[in-house]
């Protein structure tokens, strides 16, 4: 789990990359969209990093007192999750993005549901939900990294 925790992270090193694609729109539109995205992306590099921690660090022992704690934290760190693929979800699709918007919808979507598939599996010590949770973050990961991908193609048109 650790591991894939890991390559999650490596994954968000795109942070930089679309930091400075931002500054390449042309329209109000797209320039509006590359800030939004750009803030958002911020943002959730930020929160899937502390989200990532909080599960690295879940106790053992799904009957033992660290668990209910932890189960505390995992819920907030959730949330926080959800709430960051929300601002993710609200920008506006800006003529200038409409190619990488579409993997960025789909990026949201399997966050969204990777996030969901890990506290249940780690309340419940099931090693092969644990192993589904993992493979569907790898997944989401790689759909991020795509759009991430895509959102500085798109960029790169825009200053042409």
């Amino acid at each position: 789990m650790r591991r894939k925790l890991l390559l999650l992270l490596l994954a968000l090193g795109i942070t930089g990359l679309l930091g400075s694609a931002a500054h390449a729109a042309v329209t109000p539109a797209d320039a509006k969209y590359a800030q939004a995205a750009g803030q958002a992306t911020d943002n959730f590099s930020k929160v899937i990093g502390d989200w990532g921690d909080v599960y690295q660090a879940a106790p053992d022992k799904a009957t033992s007192p660290e668990f209910k704690q932890w189960m505390k934290k995992a819920a907030a760190a959730d949330a926080s999750v959800k709430a960051a693929l929300a601002v993710f979800a609200k920008i506006k699709v800006s003529p200038g993005y409409k190619n990488s918007d579409v993997t960025l919808r789909k990026f949201i979507k399997a966050y969204g549901a990777a996030t969901d598939l890990y506290a249940p599996a780690i309340k419940k010590n099931d090693k092969k939900l644990v192993q589904k949770a993992n493979d569907a973050l790898v997944k989401a990961a790689a759909l991020f990294t795509s759009w991430g991908n895509e959102f500085a193609a798109d960029s790169a048109a825009l200053a042409k």
